[in-house]
């Protein structure tokens, strides 16, 4: 078990460093394509394309960094209850909503599916772009949220296990 658990924890890290790299490229191409319009707009005739694209880079920038943030434990969570607990009640509460996360994420990825079946021969106005590659961000980064999720569990449980051995 400890195994799975490790193998888990080399995924979400792996993901984690690939989602840095993904996120950084997303945001510099948002940068340039909208600096570009702005420099067309302003010297030449203006861009089609280039509003629609940046909308599109944002919205896979977001999802993406969202699993930045959820990896690190970065987003809104009010953890003074928790941080009053004894440690196996605090152990077992952090566990369940790691749980709590995971039915959630694959709750959402599943609906994203959905959207996404339902969408499937939507076209982009300026850019051509069929709308599923848009859509697939949000089940792609809930899956690798719920890698993370899962990691989270693994690292919990075992952080709790060894701090008990240190203890007896």
């Amino acid at each position: 078990m400890k195994q799975i658990g490790l193998l888990i924890g080399k995924l979400s890290y792996g993901l984690d460093r690939a989602m840095i790299g993904t996120v950084f490229l997303l945001v510099a191409a948002m940068v340039i394509v909208t600096t570009l319009q702005v420099v067309f707009r302003v010297f030449f005739n203006a861009l089609t394309w280039s509003e629609e694209l940046s909308r599109y880079l944002l919205v896979w920038g977001t999802f993406f960094g969202a699993t930045l943030a959820y990896k690190r434990g970065n987003h809104i969570a009010v953890t003074f209850v928790i941080d009053l607990l004894p440690g196996r009640m605090r152990t077992a509460f952090l566990i369940l909503s790691y749980l709590l996360s995971m039915v959630f994420f694959v709750v959402i990825a599943v609906q994203g599916m959905k959207m996404i079946q339902m969408q499937v021969f939507q076209i982009s106005p300026a850019m051509s772009l069929p709308m599923k590659h848009v859509y697939l961000s949000i089940p792609v980064s809930l899956l690798i949220m719920t890698i993370h999720a899962l990691a989270g569990i693994f690292e919990t449980f075992y952080a709790a296990e060894e701090k008990r051995g240190a203890v007896n």
